[in-house]
């Protein structure tokens, strides 16, 4: 199935916004879950996660905050999708490759290919949007995303 997660969207908006900032400056968690609307707790799990992906960076003190780890256009959504979540493409075959639920389809299997082809696509897709284009007017990034597609079909 194919899901965007809710940690995906907040972990995109406060990436989004985390490339706003100059060089050097932070920005602290509590304004970033004030100015997305996003509960604290869940603005500190997210940034927990993406730290440990090494694509958001801390600093501690009285002029402490968050920061981009990398520069925006090294970052792609992909890479914020993973880092947040397992994926946004739930592999069918990998569903039910184990347990109860098995698959009795394992050999031979004409759907497969479908799937698996999908799931190339989207990650595939993911990984060229970078963080720098998201910065953009809504009408560059609809544009970009339509020269995606394109060249995905």
């Amino acid at each position: 199935m194919l899901k965007i997660s809710s940690s995906v969207e907040y972990a995109a908006r406060i990436m989004v916004r985390l490339s706003s900032l100059r060089d050097h400056e932070t920005i602290s968690a509590e304004i970033l879950a004030s100015s997305e609307n996003v509960p604290r707790d869940y603005v500190d799990q997210i940034l927990q996660r993406l730290r440990r992906a090494e694509l958001v960076a801390s600093r501690r003190g009285a002029h402490g905050g968050y920061r981009l780890a990398r520069v925006a256009s090294e970052i792609s959504v992909g890479n914020i999708l993973h880092a947040v979540d397992d994926g946004v493409f739930e592999s069918v075959c990998d569903k039910y490759a184990h347990g109860s639920n098995q698959c009795s389809h394992t050999d031979g299997c004409s759907i497969r290919p479908v799937w698996s082809r999908l799931e190339r696509l989207v990650n595939g897709y993911l990984s060229q949007v970078m963080l720098t284009e998201l910065t953009e007017s809504e009408e560059c990034v609809s544009s970009r995303v339509n020269a995606l597609f394109e060249i995905a079909s």
